[in-house]
């Protein structure tokens, strides 16, 4: 009897653990029916799309029969605007997680290693995993990326280094200095993959400043994604910068057509949209401050976060805490897939969302 196809899938793939979602209204609903629902389990804008991206799209329908731009020409000619990089330096993706494939298929197989943190988005594993690589991960101190070390994990086999920062789903950050003194470290054939999807939301000011890492380093792709802060989630679109030479090789095995005519016309819209982007990010820092205090005041542990996102943890068991929210129509998300038991994570929603995870949150304590 001949063997099962099953028998000869890629090295890698058959002890990858897939990705799992935050649970989704329409699930919840199904399952316990309660009389209201507020999802605050995915990291999505509560302020939902720009303004002027809806209006966009709600002038569309003419055209649907037609493909739209396969190299997103417009779009990419306004990120480039807004970015001030040239548009030969920008990959569109089918949200920024397409962007992250892509670079995985271009410089991993069975005989790379990839370099990540602990606690770090779980995509970049399973990306590596896909691939055939290992994924080695880098222990974090303080819930933070430890750079310093990044080097000291990189094998002569090690072809990416992916960073978040902020990372998802602890909500730290790492200073411009520290990912700088990291990129200085490591050989320049490792390409380093900086995963900016909540760059809005930082207000520090040793931040990341991306044009400088640019002009300095040429094995760096930056990837942002519409889904956080533009609220453009349900229409994946998100892009990657890199130098020219980077995109063109990247660009070699992206398919055409790959990102949605309404994606790129709400993009477009969206991007542009400063009084959107800064109503959103005033809500959410306001907010997730606001909750912040109030977590700690019920003697919950919470990570310092520079998302739209809190991390904590305390006297409960995160899965059973996790299953009595939904019940009462509260969906946040255990994260104990990421190493860090005994946690949850809740986006940070509008006020009264956020009270109303609070209120049912703490009778349940």
């Amino acid at each position: 009897m001949s063997d099962s196809i099953i028998s000869f899938i890629n090295s890698g793939i058959e002890n990858l653990n897939p990705y799992e979602p935050g649970r989704s209204i329409e699930e919840v609903a199904a399952d316990f029916n309660p009389e209201r629902i507020v999802k605050l389990a995915s990291n999505e804008n509560p302020l939902g799309p720009s303004p002027k991206a809806q209006m966009a799209l709600n002038k569309l329908g003419e055209d649907l029969n037609l493909y739209p731009s396969s190299d997103a020409t417009n779009l990419k000619a306004k990120i480039a605007e807004i970015e001030s990089v040239n548009v030969n330096q920008i990959i569109v993706g089918n949200g920024s997680n397409e962007v992250l494939e892509l670079a995985t298929r271009v410089f991993l197989n069975n005989k790379s290693s990839a370099v990540m943190s602990k606690h770090a988005f779980a995509v970049y594993k399973i990306l590596t995993q896909a691939c055939g690589s290992k994924a080695i991960e880098v222990p974090m101190i303080d819930w933070k990326h430890d750079l310093k070390n990044f080097s000291k994990y990189c094998e002569d086999n090690t072809r990416i280094i992916f960073v978040a920062n902020p990372n998802n789903p602890t909500g730290t950050f790492n200073t411009h200095s520290e990912f700088r003194d990291m990129m200085l470290s490591i050989p320049e054939s490792i390409l380093v993959v900086l995963d900016l999807a909540y760059f809005e939301y930082v207000e520090a000011d040793n931040y990341i400043k991306i044009n400088e890492l640019l002009n300095e380093f040429d094995n760096i792709l930056i990837t942002k994604t519409f889904s956080k802060i533009q609220g453009l989630a349900s229409l994946r679109i998100g892009y990657g910068i890199c130098s020219k030479e980077l995109c063109n090789v990247i660009n070699k095995i992206r398919q055409p057509f790959n990102v949605n005519q309404l994606a790129q016309i709400a993009a477009i819209e969206a991007i542009d949209d400063i009084k959107h982007i800064e109503a959103s990010k005033k809500l959410n820092n306001s907010e997730r401050d606001r909750m912040n205090r109030a977590l700690e005041s019920i003697g919950m542990e919470c990570i310092e976060s520079h998302g739209n996102f809190i991390a904590f943890t305390g006297n409960f068991n995160s899965e059973e805490m996790f299953l009595s929210l939904m019940k009462l129509g509260v969906i946040i998300r255990p994260i104990d897939n990421y190493q860090m038991s005994g946690y949850l994570r809740m986006t940070i929603g509008t006020p009264e969302e956020n009270d109303y995870f609070f209120n049912h949150f703490k009778k349940l304590i």
